[in-house]
């Protein structure tokens, strides 16, 4: 028995939904099928073959596409008042991804109906290779940045309305946990030194509070350290846009996951079929799993002399995968669905 192929381009319109983690900070994203049409930076590339002999086939497919979104792609996760990340021109996203896989599938069930009818179960193994990459450029909100000036002092003010004993002590081991677990390892990453000599000053005005004796108002010295972070992580870059953006570069994510598979295909005689696909893939509950379902209707036939299967559809791939890197956490957990159509060739 001779070997079969069938292969070509696709396109898949999807709704993109899920969040985004880089430099420890998440952010939600989603985007319409017509928002990913009109933000396409370069063409995307949706390939895909089957070849097939007996029982046995192998297939490959590639994914990639490259936007670059202004405004509502990305919202913040946990609003920061200095960042604004919605509004027209307030900020811009690069985001690349590329999928690719190989598997291989083998037969395993056949049950022949009547009139031709067929269906087939087969099971598969393989695996799925994924990069990702993200990038924001957000507007810093001036205003914001002016209030976070002021918040020290009125950190102090406080200070002497509080006479609880036991809520000074809890106040105090609160910010003592931040600043060691948080403070110190990030300040020393920071690269702009106007920055570091800004936060240096706001914690030795903590520390003489703190030798004081007296209570901190917690959770508002963790907001405005949180902030002041933020900016450093973020690196904020005003010769180049005059002081009124910031960058969050989550760096390229690359990892690949085993995968196993089930296919199901009815075949209804003349040419025409269903096909149900479902795989999981990763395994690795901690920091990569993934999984993918697609259901399509297929019909053979010709065109311009060569032979052909047409298929509309819809595909659904789900993405979850975390990574520690020395800039903090960077992940992704997305959704992508939507409907597909494809024309292959036969030979």
């Amino acid at each position: 028995m001779d070997w079969t192929v069938k292969g070509g381009l696709y396109g898949w319109f999807p709704w993109v939904q899920g969040s985004a983690t880089a430099r420890d900070e998440t952010f939600n994203l989603y985007a319409t099928p017509i928002d990913l049409i009109e933000n396409f930076d370069a063409p995307p590339i949706m390939v895909n073959f089957e070849a097939r002999k007996g029982k046995f086939s192998f297939w490959g497919d590639a994914l990639y596409a490259d936007f670059a979104f202004n405004d509502e792609f990305v919202s913040e996760r946990e609003p920061i008042p200095a960042l604004k990340l919605s509004g027209s021109g307030s900020s811009q996203t690069d985001f690349n991804l590329g999928v690719y896989q190989l598997g291989a599938f083998y037969e395993v069930a056949d049950f022949a109906g009547a009139n031709g009818n067929k269906t087939t179960v087969e099971l598969g193994a393989g695996a799925r290779y994924i990069h990702e990459n993200l990038k924001i450029k957000a507007k810093i909100d001036a205003s914001a940045q002016v209030r976070l000036g002021k918040l020290a002092d009125q950190i102090e003010k406080r200070i002497r309305r509080i006479q609880n004993q036991e809520q000074r002590l809890e106040s105090l081991a609160a910010l003592n946990e931040l600043r060691q677990g948080v403070l110190e390892e990030r300040i020393i990453r920071a690269e702009d030194k106007g920055h570091e000599r800004r936060v240096k000053r706001l914690e030795n005005r903590l520390k003489r509070v703190d030798d004081r004796g007296e209570a901190i108002a917690a959770l508002e010295a963790v907001e405005a350290l949180r902030l002041e972070l933020l900016r450093a992580a973020l690196r904020v870059n005003g010769n180049e846009f005059n002081d009124q953006f910031a960058f969050v570069d989550g760096g390229s994510l690359d990892w690949v996951d085993p995968t196993i598979a089930v296919r199901f295909q009815h075949h209804f005689g003349s040419g025409h079929s269903i096909t149900a696909t479902g795989d999981f893939g990763g395994f690795n509950i901690d920091d990569s799993l993934s999984s993918q379902m697609q259901l399509t209707y297929n019909i053979d036939g010709t065109l311009w002399g060569f032979q052909t299967t047409t298929t509309v559809g819809y595909r659904a791939l789900w993405i979850n995968y975390e990574e520690q890197t020395s800039n903090g956490e960077s992940g992704i957990n997305i959704w992508l669905h939507g409907p597909l159509a494809e024309v292959l060739l036969r030979w």
